[in-house]
């Protein structure tokens, strides 16, 4: 339920939004505006001595505005998890609070945003075990202690519909990431994802009445997708011309044979892609044709990635972030800003966030979010007006060795593929008998030899093919 406006006691603005959206310059001109600080909350830019490969703000563009957790990593160091970033952000928001300044948290990584935004975003390491310095990941140590999770993905499902059967009802069978997942949280506190999902869901249901009120205002920045495409392709081509290749290079040699190049800053678009250039490079026996067609393929490669990142986290504010300000009764203090239109970027980003942040600051009426723009009402709209996407479960049909929606399991088992199938198996069959599903199933060649010997001989087994 609305409330009337307050002065915030402690404002946090948080900018976010696909890459390449302008994000960094909003969260700048903020800054400069409002007396604030910056929190970097892109889990790449947190490296240091790699600005180009993970597009860092440059020095001239930071505009003296102090920007903390960037290039402050070294790539050689353990992956940074969401806790150890969330509690090393409270500590420097913290501090920047106690300076009389507005802390401002911009980037791409939105899990860590999210871990600022809404406290039990994450499964904290306190809840899960004893050591509350261990990280919370899925790495060496749980493979070694678990061996199931590095088995097939059936197999860990079939582990997790055991002992997990909501979660196991939850995810497709090609969803490893997110099966590996849950099993994991079972194996490590003894108890069932599903039930400390539901556990978090009440304690955010009922600390809505008891809890202080919100005091977080979100800009989403937001370009439309054809105009985001071209603008990321032109953005990769200048990361060339900056020194991608130099940097690129120097993390290549590094790498070496024993780096987890699952994790870290090896994850950062353009390492990967650029690899089997690099290798064909220093390969004296590869021809300069070879090494050029490489090299332009991996930089499309890397344009592919860059825009498959952007639909990413774009299909993140949607369906983790958003739905979770719902929850919270905060949608009210998201607002998208259109910067499709480079040329009016101060008219359609800078200035109308200025204005919607004083009014925040000062516990003024704000616009709603949904009349900022066209754009704006498009892309919120229908937020605002849905209600809450139910859980997919699904079912697995042992006929077909298909894994459906379960609210598809009538259309499939009625469908014409499962039928055919089912005939099949019938016809094969020495004996039919009842699905309890759907139509008729075969039984085995030992089943009926059994049903035989234990008849009398004058049973008639006329309708037996």
């Amino acid at each position: 339920m609305a409330t009337s406006p307050r002065r915030p006691l402690e404002p946090l603005v948080a900018v976010m939004g696909s890459t390449g959206t302008g994000k960094s310059d909003l969260a700048v001109d903020l800054a400069l505006r409002f007396n604030g600080e910056i929190i970097n909350a892109d889990a790449m830019q947190m490296y240091k001595g790699l600005p180009i490969i993970t597009n860092q703000i440059s020095p001239e563009e930071q505009r003296g505005v102090p920007h903390h957790l960037l290039a402050m990593v070294d790539h050689h160091e353990p992956t940074w998890t969401v806790q150890n970033f969330a509690a090393e952000a409270r500590k420097v928001i913290q501090g920047i609070r106690s300076r009389g300044k507005l802390p401002v948290v911009v980037g791409g990584t939105h899990y860590y945003v999210n871990s600022l935004l809404f406290e039990d975003s994450v499964i904290r390491e306190r809840q899960i075990g004893d050591d509350d310095d261990a990280a919370w990941k899925a790495d060496e140590k749980t493979s070694v202690e678990f061996p199931i999770l590095d088995a097939p993905t059936d197999v860990m499902l079939e582990r997790l519909r055991e002992v997990d059967p909501v979660m196991g009802a939850r995810w497709h069978p090609t969803e490893r990431r997110r099966i590996r997942r849950s099993l994991e949280i079972y194996l490590m506190t003894g108890k069932r994802a599903s039930d400390i999902y539901a556990e978090q869901q009440l304690s955010r249901l009922s600390s809505k009445d008891v809890g202080g009120p919100w005091e977080a205002l979100m800009f989403w920045v937001y370009s439309k997708p054809d105009v985001l495409h071209d603008r990321l392709n032109r953005r990769v081509d200048k990361m060339l011309e900056r020194g991608l290749m130099a940097e690129v290079k120097a993390l290549h040699e590094e790498s070496g044979e024993t780096a987890n190049r699952t994790k870290g800053v090896w994850q950062s678009i353009g390492f990967k892609q650029l690899e089997p250039f690099l290798r064909a490079e220093g390969d004296a026996d590869s021809s300069p044709e070879t090494v050029e067609k490489l090299k332009n393929a991996g930089m499309e490669e890397m344009r592919i990635a860059t825009r498959q990142y952007a639909r990413a986290q774009l299909k993140w504010i949607r369906g983790k972030t958003v739905p979770v300000l719902k929850e919270h009764d905060a949608l009210r203090y998201l607002y998208l800003l259109d910067s499709s239109d480079a040329d009016q970027f101060s008219a359609d980003v800078l200035q109308p966030a200025a204005d919607i942040c004083r009014r925040f600051l000062q516990g003024e009426d704000m616009v709603k979010p949904c009349e900022l723009s066209d754009t704006a009402r498009e892309v919120l709209g229908p937020f605002e007006d849905s209600a809450p996407r139910p859980v997919l479960r699904h079912k697995t049909c042992d006929a077909c060795h298909m894994t459906v929606l379960e609210s598809e399991w009538g259309k499939h088992v009625n469908g014409r593929r499962h039928r055919r199938i089912l005939k099949h198996k019938s016809r094969t069959a020495l004996v039919l008998v009842e699905d309890a599903e759907a139509g008729v199933q075969g039984v085995t060649h030992d089943h009926v030899t059994n049903q035989l010997n234990s008849r009398p001989p004058s049973v008639d087994l006329g309708g037996l093919p």
